[in-house]
């Protein structure tokens, strides 16, 4: 039988100088014992590692966050974690110190529990939120709630072109070289999560011609998802946008009146 303390070695932590609390630990490895315990022991493997330690609260903090989202209350739960997702998270999610990327992978562990723990579909979210900095998820955040989403009659949701001034752009992102926030749009551009467009056209990111350095920042389909995915857990794409959403219909009709 596993036994939580000696998995997650409860003493070495005071004896590692650790800024982990013993209660914190429990709580974590409380949630982990019921939603999924290979990735319990895989913070065992964390813990008893002193190289790991900054990796290790790192993922504590992902999973305390997580379980929040659930709401548990130390009682065993009715939802399991794919193994194979839960430690993909715990893996990549451990590198990642940024309070805004933490929420990303908190959410994404939530949306990966399910009735039976076989779906594995988040594994594409994996691999992308392994790839983002900080900016690109503040980018991400901002991009997905403010812009125009489109809801088509096969149920597809679209983004609507949206554009913001460079000044905006700093202020959500706390970045202001223009060097670096063109390098991470190209980056998202370039792992699909802005359009590419034609030759610069239309595309996310900064157009070289414009002088006023407008900022392209809608959200691809791919960002929608990933935006939603870590973000709503038991509802529907539909359901989570909800009065956000403006039917296909409307937008043609608007266009057919200008």
């Amino acid at each position: 039988m596993l036994d939580i303390n000696d998995a997650l070695g409860i003493k070495p932590v005071g004896e590692a100088g650790l800024k982990v609390t013993e209660a914190t630990v429990k709580g974590v490895s409380s949630f982990m014992k019921s939603v999924c315990k290979p990735g319990l022991e895989e913070l065992g493997f964390l813990l008893k590692d002193k190289v790991r330690q900054w990796r290790l609260n790192n993922i504590l903090k992902i999973l305390e966050k997580a379980k929040g989202r659930m709401n548990f209350d130390g009682q065993d739960l009715n939802l399991v974690a794919n193994p194979r997702v839960a430690l993909s998270i715990i893996e990549g999610g451990s590198e990642v110190d940024s309070d805004d990327l933490q929420e990303l992978w908190a959410g994404l562990f939530v949306s990966s529990c399910t009735p039976d723990g076989r779906d594995d579909s988040n594994m594409n979210f994996v691999d992308l939120l392994k790839r983002m900095s900080s900016v690109e998820a503040r980018i991400l955040a901002y991009g997905c709630i403010h812009c125009k989403k489109v809801l088509y009659p096969n149920k597809l949701i679209m983004a609507e072109d949206y554009t913001i001034p460079f000044e905006l752009l700093t202020r959500i992102t706390g970045v202001e070289d223009v060097y670096r926030l063109d390098s991470e749009l190209d980056h998202m551009r370039s792992i699909e999560l802005l359009p590419h467009g034609n030759f610069g056209e239309d595309g996310g990111g900064f157009l070289a011609s414009d002088e006023k350095l407008e900022a392209n920042i809608t959200p691809s389909p791919l960002a929608l998802n990933l935006y939603y995915k870590t973000h709503a857990t038991g509802i529907s794409p539909v359901a989570y946008w909800g009065d956000s959403l403006v039917p296909s219909a409307d937008v043609v009709k608007g266009e057919e009146e200008m």
